[in-house]
């Protein structure tokens, strides 16, 4: 007998409703993959043109903070003289100068643009040397009178010769550059300032002025270049270390005064800047916060800057100078913060950050504290 055994499969299709369900869950899926790939390569791109227009910017301020820490005054010590000429003790000495403060005060306006915010010119052994003394290559202990400023000008003087007989020339860029100052040592100047004996004294115990620096910035063959483009201000805050801040200060809790600079203004040839403070009566040790023949033994550095296209937007001219509203501000340590951090709410003068905000510009604000390696803080100016 035979059994034959017959295998029956079912074939399920699917209805045209699940097909359509399917593929609208699909399409969604999708849809969701599609968007955030978007995002995340605008967000890349984004972060990316940030670092790249902003990479200039972070350049030159680590060459600021590099610079700025090696200035040197070679300070000594010499004969102090009375009225009458004849020595009377020993004195801190130096032929060497630091000078920080509104650039408007320091160096003031030129024919090639408006100076903003503040600026900082010292020595330093950079050993930097011309093109026409190559006998000086190689002694990097040479001194330099070096030095750092705003300035809103013209590309023209920046750019190739032959662009300016093009037909028709391109038109010039109008932006806000941080300038380096660059003295080369074969044409330092500082000592024929502070060197010699006049009524017999030193002449480099009385002499407080800033051609030193001011004529060479000032020349129309200034040995000055521009950094960095889009840098909007330059803050310097002289200060004290933080114990002698403290100690200055006594119970006051300002974080933002400086009591060794507080208009901003430094000036190493002087027994004390504007508005400067000394230390309590109360103090033991007594005396004077005196920086005469002194570095400051830290500088408060902050650098304020744009990107390319906030900039190109604004439609910079010759006569953009406080566009961004400065002046009046950054001239009271006390009012640091006030003058630069955005208030919320707050009107667009207000502060810094409220003008860059108001003009929807993008911006990144740096800063740091240098300690300079050379400065000797010490209350002691005679001996």
């Amino acid at each position: 007998m035979k059994v034959s055994l017959h295998s029956h499969i079912c074939f399920r299709a699917f209805t045209l409703v699940e097909v359509m369900l399917s593929t609208a869950i699909i399409s969604l899926i999708l849809l969701v993959l599609v968007s955030i790939t978007t995002q995340t390569s605008a967000t890349w791109k984004y972060t990316t043109g940030k670092i790249e227009q902003f990479r200039e910017s972070r350049a030159a301020f680590e060459t600021i903070t590099t610079k700025v820490s090696q200035a040197t005054l070679n300070t000594y010590w010499d004969y102090g003289y009375d009225t009458a000429g004849l020595p009377t003790r020993y004195e801190r000495r130096s032929e060497l100068r630091f000078n920080s403060g509104p650039a408007a005060t320091l160096i003031g306006n030129s024919g090639t643009g408006t100076r903003v915010a503040h600026s900082v010119f010292f020595h330093a052994p950079i050993g930097m040397v011309g093109s026409s003394s190559p006998q000086y290559h190689g002694l990097e202990g040479l001194l330099n009178v070096w030095g750092y400023f705003v300035e809103l000008n013209s590309d023209k003087a920046f750019r190739p010769s032959f662009l300016d007989t093009a037909t028709p020339p391109p038109p010039q860029r109008y932006r806000f550059r941080l300038m380096e100052f660059m003295q080369p040592s074969e044409n330092l100047a500082t000592y024929g300032y502070t060197s010699g004996v006049s009524g017999g004294k030193p002449v480099a115990a009385t002499y407080i002025g800033k051609e030193w620096f001011k004529n060479g910035v000032n020349a129309s063959s200034s040995p000055s270049r521009p950094v960095a483009e889009n840098i909007i201000a330059l803050i310097i805050t002289p200060r004290l270390s933080k114990q002698d801040e403290k100690e200055v200060k006594g119970a006051a809790t300002e974080i933002d005064s400086s009591p060794l600079a507080p208009k901003y203004t430094y000036d190493s040839a002087v027994t004390k800047n504007d508005g400067q403070v000394s230390y309590p009566a109360t103090d033991p040790r007594g005396g004077a916060v005196n920086p005469k023949n002194q570095l400051p033994p830290v500088l408060q550095i902050t650098m304020v800057a744009i990107d390319e296209t906030s900039a190109s937007r604004l439609n910079l001219s010759a006569s953009s100078g406080d566009i961004f509203k400065l002046t009046g501000k950054f001239l009271d340590t006390s009012k640091y913060t006030a003058d630069l951090v955005a208030k919320p709410g707050g009107a667009a003068a207000d502060s810094l950050e409220n003008t860059l905000i108001d003009k929807k510009v993008s911006y990144r604000v740096f800063t740091t504290n240098i300690p300079i390696r050379a400065a000797k803080w010490s209350r002691d100016q005679v001996n």
